[in-house]
């Protein structure tokens, strides 16, 4: 019997989880994630992905807080805003990305901290784009706003779960190409910054 009363809710949040775990992987998330690890040779992936998933989390808290508990609307105007500043966002992670490897290159100290800077990106990110739908919207239609934000905490749980997995990933990956093959390490890091560039660039085209 309290698993039949349950099996509702249990699906609610395997379903929150599962949309924060695939939001993780849209293509200006990874193209941000991406640009800011390749600056330091992965090391700091893990931390950069972490805190950019903090920054998107608090974010979409943010938006749905106003949407459930004041009942009130996003205005069109702000995520026009929010998706143009994740456009310029992307074109200045790949313009700083190329800069770091530069310096790298002339032996320069290019020593990176996380710092704020991931953490800002992902509240733009979360701002903008597809998250109200995949989280805010769904947990709108719930019976109660409590509901509704622990959709949205799993939702964020999700996210983050799998960006810490993709900066795992950046982390070994670069560190491996480094130790291995410099110079496709090296390519490899270029390909981010210019993939960040080139969305950023395709972004502001289609908004």
């Amino acid at each position: 019997m309290i698993a039949t009363e349950l099996a509702p809710l249990l699906s609610m949040l395997l379903l929150g989880f599962a949309a924060g775990v695939a939001h993780a992987f849209d293509a200006d998330h990874l193209a941000a994630v991406s640009g800011m690890s390749s600056r330091d040779n992965g090391r700091h992936s893990l931390r950069f992905a972490v805190h950019w998933g903090l920054g998107h989390g608090l974010a979409v808290i943010v938006v749905a807080s106003v949407v459930l508990l004041a009942g009130a609307a996003i205005p069109v105007q702000f995520s026009a805003f929010a998706e143009s500043l994740v456009a310029w966002m992307l074109i200045v992670i790949g313009g700083l990305s190329f800069y770091h490897l530069w310096r790298q290159h002339h032996r320069h100290d290019s020593k990176q901290g996380v710092g704020p800077s991931a953490v800002w990106v992902g509240l733009v990110h979360g701002s903008a784009g597809s998250a109200p739908l995949l989280a805010v919207i769904p947990a709108a239609g719930m019976a109660s706003p409590a509901l509704g934000m622990l959709h949205v905490l799993v939702f964020n749980f999700g996210l983050i779960t799998a960006m810490a997995g993709v900066g795992i990933a950046l982390r070994g990956g670069l560190s491996s190409l480094g130790r291995y093959h410099y110079g496709v390490q090296r390519s490899l890091q270029s390909l981010f910054a210019v993939s960040a560039m080139g969305f950023g660039v395709f972004l502001l085209l289609n908004n």
